[in-house]
């Protein structure tokens, strides 16, 4: 399964300005960087309205210390793993019992795509479970019952022999997580709706003592606070 436990994860505090800078090899993209996905949610009604919402270190699975930012507009959630300009997975879920939402949702991740290939194969799923492989790329539709679906369905993209270089050292988790109790919506931008302080859309996992601090960035390969810029 493409799904993850979730624990608290405790890392070791370290200075950014002090990492040694490297980049790291990855295969090719797969999706479009964050950036344009949240751009694209715009034109979609599925996942219209999305707003920043915790996410959680996670410390187990195939996502351990995989940094990723997570958004929500009440009846979908959206997770985007990864370096934000080249992403190593994406995944969107509901909880919401309705197939034509769920197809949408398809439809909006296989329109993430980066080739006419990749997203034909993933037009080919339905809201019924299913998992499918092909060269560097996985998809799965997870229903709500699996045991580590957090009573969701989801809709999931995985680049899986990138996800070790994804990884964020402990130096890296440092700068780039932080208390849950001190996260704040990042501000907005030219297509993200402003943030309704008002509204705490919950998270589909539990939410932990750490969360990823909204906007990190992975230049040179090294993952920074979105307040850094390394030159």
């Amino acid at each position: 399964m493409m799904r993850w436990l979730v624990v608290v994860a405790v890392v070791s505090m370290g200075c950014a300005s002090r990492q040694r800078v490297v980049e790291r090899p990855q295969l090719p993209a797969r999706v479009q960087p964050l950036e344009n996905v949240l751009a694209n949610a715009e034109q979609w009604p599925c996942v219209q309205g999305l707003h920043e919402i915790p996410s959680t270190v996670i410390d187990v699975g195939d996502f351990r210390h995989v940094p990723y930012e997570s958004f929500s507009n009440g009846n979908v959630e959206l997770n985007a793993y990864g370096d934000p300009s080249n992403l190593v997975g994406l995944e969107a879920g509901t909880r919401v019992e309705d197939p034509a939402l769920q197809q949408c949702l398809i439809q909006f991740i296989a329109a993430q795509t980066l080739t006419e290939q990749d997203r034909d194969w993933v037009l080919r799923f339905t809201p019924t479970p299913a998992l499918d492989r092909i060269a560097g790329l996985t998809a799965e539709v997870t229903p709500r019952t699996a045991p580590d679906a957090y009573d969701t369905w989801w809709i999931s993209l995985e680049m899986p022999e990138n996800l070790a270089n994804a990884r964020a050292s402990a130096e890296e988790l440092a700068t780039i997580s932080q208390p849950h109790a001190q996260w704040s919506p990042p501000p907005r931008t030219y297509y993200r709706r402003p943030a309704r302080t008002y509204v705490r859309y919950p998270s589909y996992r539990p939410v932990g003592v750490r969360v990823y601090v909204p906007g990190f960035v992975r230049p040179r390969g090294v993952y920074v606070h979105p307040s850094i810029r390394i030159r």
